[in-house]
C-alpha cells in the first residue's frame, strides 16, 4: 500500500509539473503572436528588442520535466496529503488504542489483582499458623515498601505509566498492612495506626506528585479518607476527627492548585458531605453544636473557594441546609448563620460569575427554612423570627439593584441581567412572603395586608430608583420590580378587606395604574392596570352580584352592591379620561357603561321583586329594565349634546336600538298588556325626546362631525 501510495504522488507531481510547464509555454507563444502582428506598425529598433525579451521559450522545461531531474522540490498535491494524513492517522488510532488498553488499564488491573493475591495470601497465613500476627503486619510492611521501591525503580528506567500501577499497588498493601495490625491483630494502637495510616496517604500523595499520577492521589485520598472509618473504636473525638478531615481536604486543595487535577476536588466534596453526614447521624446529640457548627463552616469555606463549579454550587447548597438540622430549635442561631452563607454565596457569584450559584444562594437559605425543624415544632417568638427572616430578605433583594446599577455594562450603556437575576427577585419575595405569612397568620392576621403592603414598599422604591438611573440601569429590571410591587398590593386588598371593598380597592388601584402610567410615560403599567381592573369585573360577576340574593334585605340604590358598581364604574371612567391611548380609552369607557347598567339593572331587578305580586314580577322586571335602557339611552344623547360629545350620542343611540330590538322581538310577547302598554309608552317618549334634540342640534351636531375631533 505504501509503494501505490508513493506511486500515486509521483503520478500526480508528474501531472502538476506538466500542466503548469504547458501553460507557460501556450501564453508566451500568445504573447509572441501579439507582438508580430504589432511589430508592423513599429519602428526597427523596437521590433528588434521586445520580442526577444517577450518569448523566453526554451527547450529545457521538456527536458525538466522528467521526474529524474526535478527543477524546483515538488508540491505535492493537497488532496495526497489529507488522503496520507488520514491513513496515518488510521494506522496510529489502533496502535494507540491497543497501548492504552495493554498500558494502562492492564496495569492497574493487574495490580487490583495482586491486591487481592496479598489479601488471600495473608488469610491463607493465618490460617495454617505459618507466622504470628507481628509477623504478618511487618512482612505486609515490608511487601508495601518494597513494592514502592520496585515501583520507583520502574519510573527512573523510563516505565512511567507502568511504574505508577507498581507503586499504588505498595500503598494499598500498606493500607491493608497498617489496618489489620489494628482492625484484627491489635498490635499497634488506635492512635499509632490513625498515624501511619495518615503518613501513608501523605506518601500516596507525594507519589502522585512525584510521578504526575491523578489516580494514584485519588487512592491516597480514598485510603485517607477511609482512615477514621476503618481504625474506629466507637469512641466520638470530633474535633480530632473534623481536624484530619480537614487536613485531607487542604491536600486535595494544594494538589488541584498545583496539578490542577479537579477530579480531586469533587472527590474531596463527597468524601467530607459523607464522613460528616455519617458523624451527623450517629454522634451528634445537644451540646456538640458549637463543633459541628465550626467544622460545618471550615468546610463551608473550603469549598466555596475551590476551581469547579459544580463543587461551589453543592457545598452552598448544603450550608444553610446543615444550619438548619444543628440548630432545630434556636431561631436565633439558626437564621444568623444561613443568612450569613446566603450572603457569602451572593458575594462568590458576583466574584466568580458562576451563573447558578446567587439562584442556589438564595433559594438554598428559603428551602432550608423550608426543612428547618424548628418552623414545623414549637413556634418560635414571633418578632425574632420576623426581624431575622426580614433581615435576610433585605440582604437578598440588594442582589437586583446591585447587578442593575452597579455592575457589567452592556450594550447601549444598559446593565444587561440574566433570567437568573430575575428568578432571585421572584423567589425572594414570595419565599419570604410566605415564612412571614405561615409565623403571622395565626395570631396576628389582621395585620397582614399592612404587612403585605410593606414587602411592596422596597419594590416600588427599586422600580422608582431604577427609573431614575435608567441610563444604566436594565430597563427590564424596572418593569420587573415594578411588577412585583404591583402583585403585593393587589395581593394585599382581599387579605386585608372582605366583601365588596376588595372590588372598590381593586377599581381604584386599576384607575391610579393609569393615572401614574400617564405621568410616567411607563406604557407596561397600562397592561398591570388592565389586569387589576379585569381581576374587579370578575369578582362584580361571581361575587358582588350577588351580595343580595334575598329581595327584602336591602334598600334601592343605597346599599353594598350599588356602591361597588358605582365606584368601579366611576373608576373605569376615570381612568378613560386620563388614557391618552384612544383604543384604551374607548375600552374603558365602555366599560364602566356597561358595569352602571349592569349595577343599575341589578337594582332595577330587585326593585321589582320586593314591589310586585309574584304572578307580576316577571313582567315587572322586563319593564324595568327596558324603561331603565331607554332613560339612559336618553341621558347619553343629552349628555353627547351639551358635551359636544360624539362617542356619547353614538352610544346613546346604539342602546335606544338595543331596546328597540328587545321590545319588538322579545317584550311584545312576554309582557302583559298594561307593561306592554307602559313599555311601548316609555319608548316612544324617549324616541321622540332623542329625536327632537337631533331636530333641534342639527346644525350643530354636523358641524361637529365635519369640523371636531370628539373624545370621551
Amino acid at each position: 500500500m505504501d509503494a501505490l501510495s508513493e506511486a500515486i504522488v509521483r503520478l500526480l507531481r508528474r501531472q502538476e509539473e506538466t500542466e503548469r510547464r504547458l501553460a507557460a509555454i501556450e501564453e508566451s507563444l500568445r504573447g509572441g503572436a501579439e507582438l508580430n502582428s504589432q511589430a508592423k506598425n513599429q519602428p526597427a529598433p523596437q521590433q528588434r528588442e521586445k520580442p526577444c525579451e517577450a518569448v523566453p521559450i526554451q527547450p529545457e522545461p521538456f527536458v525538466k520535466a522528467t521526474p529524474s531531474a526535478p527543477t524546483e522540490p515538488p508540491r505535492i498535491p493537497k488532496g495526497a496529503t489529507n488522503h496520507q494524513d488520514s491513513a496515518r492517522a488510521q494506522q496510529e488510532r489502533p496502535h494507540a488504542f491497543e497501548t492504552q488498553i495493554g498500558l494502562t488499564w492492564i496495569s492497574r488491573i493487574g495490580a487490583i489483582t495482586l491486591v487481592f493475591a496479598a489479601a488471600f495470601i495473608f488469610k491463607y497465613a493465618i490460617d495454617n499458623q505459618w507466622i504470628g500476627e507481628a509477623g504478618r503486619v511487618a512482612l505486609g510492611v515490608a511487601a508495601g515498601l518494597l513494592t514502592i521501591g520496585i515501583g520507583d525503580r520502574i519510573w527512573t528506567s523510563g516505565q512511567k505509566i507502568y511504574s505508577q500501577a507498581i507503586s499504588a499497588l505498595g500503598v494499598a498493601i500498606l493500607y491493608l498492612a497498617f489496618y489489620a495490625s489494628f482492625g484484627f491483630y491489635h498490635v499497634l494502637s488506635q492512635s499509632l495506626a490513625f498515624v501511619m495510616m495518615a503518613l501513608i496517604t501523605a506518601l500516596g500523595g507525594a507519589l502522585a506528585l512525584r510521578y504526575g499520577a491523578p489516580a494514584m492521589a485519588a487512592l491516597a485520598l480514598i485510603g485517607g479518607y477511609l482512615t477514621p472509618l476503618l481504625v474506629s473504636t466507637g469512641e466520638d473525638h470530633p474535633i480530632f476527627y473534623f481536624g484530619y478531615i480537614v487536613l485531607l481536604d487542604l491536600g486535595a486543595a494544594a494538589l488541584v492548585r498545583v496539578r490542577k487535577w479537579l477530579g480531586l476536588e469533587l472527590l474531596a466534596f463527597c468524601a467530607t458531605a459523607l464522613l460528616y453526614a455519617v458523624w451527623f447521624a450517629d454522634r451528634f446529640s445537644a451540646g456538640k453544636e458549637t463543633v459541628a457548627t465550626i467544622f460545618a463552616l471550615l468546610f463551608y469555606v473550603l469549598f466555596l473557594i475551590a476551581e469547579q463549579p459544580v463543587v461551589v454550587i453543592a457545598a452552598q447548597a448544603l450550608g444553610a441546609l446543615v444550619m438548619a438540622f444543628i440548630w432545630p430549635s434556636n431561631a436565633l442561631s439558626y437564621l444568623a448563620l444561613g443568612t450569613a452563607i446566603g450572603a457569602a454565596g451572593l458575594g462568590a457569584a458576583d466574584r466568580r460569575k458562576i451563573p447558578l450559584l446567587p439562584i442556589v444562594a438564595v433559594a438554598g437559605f428559603w428551602w432550608s427554612y423550608a426543612s428547618w425543624p424548628g418552623a414545623h415544632a414549637t413556634p418560635p417568638p414571633v418578632g425574632s423570627v420576623l426581624l431575622l427572616l426580614t433581615v435576610a430578605f433585605l440582604l437578598f433583594f440588594t442582589w437586583l439593584p446591585w447587578r442593575a446599577l452597579s455592575r457589567r455594562v452592556g450594550h447601549a450603556g444598559h446593565m444587561e441581567l440574566h433570567s437568573g437575576d430575575f428568578l432571585i427577585a421572584v423567589t425572594n419575595a414570595a419565599a419570604y412572603y410566605a415564612a412571614a405569612y405561615s409565623v403571622l397568620v395565626n395570631d396576628h392576621h389582621s395585620l397582614l395586608g399592612l404587612f403585605t403592603v410593606g414587602v411592596a414598599i422596597p419594590y416600588l422604591g427599586l422600580s422608582v430608583a431604577l427609573r431614575r438611573r435608567q441610563e444604566i440601569s436594565d430597563p427590564r429590571s424596572i418593569s420587573f420590580s415594578l411588577g412585583i410591587a404591583l402583585t403585593l398590593l393587589t395581593l394585599a386588598v382581599p387579605i386585608q378587606f372582605a366583601g365588596f371593598r376588595i372590588t372598590i380597592v381593586w377599581a381604584v388601584e386599576g384607575a391610579a395604574l393609569i393615572w401614574i402610567a400617564q405621568r410616567t410615560g411607563t406604557r407596561r403599567l397600562i397592561f398591570a392596570a388592565l389586569a387589576v381592573f379585569t381581576l374587579a369585573l370578575i369578582r362584580l360577576w361571581t361575587i358582588d352580584s350577588w351580595i343580595y340574593p334575598h329581595a327584602a334585605d336591602y334598600s334601592t340604590l343605597v346599599n353594598a352592591r350599588f356602591l361597588t358598581f358605582l365606584a368601579s364604574a366611576a373608576s373605569l371612567w376615570a381612568s378613560a379620561h386620563w388614557s391618552r391611548d384612544r383604543s384604551t380609552s374607548l375600552t374603558l369607557y365602555l366599560a364602566g357603561h356597561v358595569v352602571m347598567i349592569w349595577g343599575a339593572g341589578l337594582e332595577v331587578v330587585g326593585w321589582a321583586e320586593r314591589t310586585a305580586a309574584p304572578q307580576n314580577v316577571g313582567n315587572l322586571e322586563r319593564l324595568s329594565i327596558s324603561v331603565l335602557m331607554s332613560l339612559y339611552a336618553l341621558l347619553l344623547v343629552i349628555v353627547g349634546v351639551i358635551s359636544r360629545t360624539m362617542i356619547n350620542r353614538v352610544l346613546g343611540l346604539g342602546l335606544i336600538g338595543i331596546v328597540v330590538i328587545k321590545l319588538y322581538l322579545y317584550d311584545v310577547w312576554l309582557l302583559g298588556r298594561i307593561y306592554r302598554i307602559a313599555a311601548f309608552g316609555a319608548l316612544g317618549a324617549s324616541l321622540l325626546v332623542t329625536s327632537y334634540l337631533y331636530s333641534r342640534y342639527r346644525t350643530k351636531i354636523e358641524a361637529w362631525w365635519r369640523d371636531e375631533k370628539t373624545v370621551p
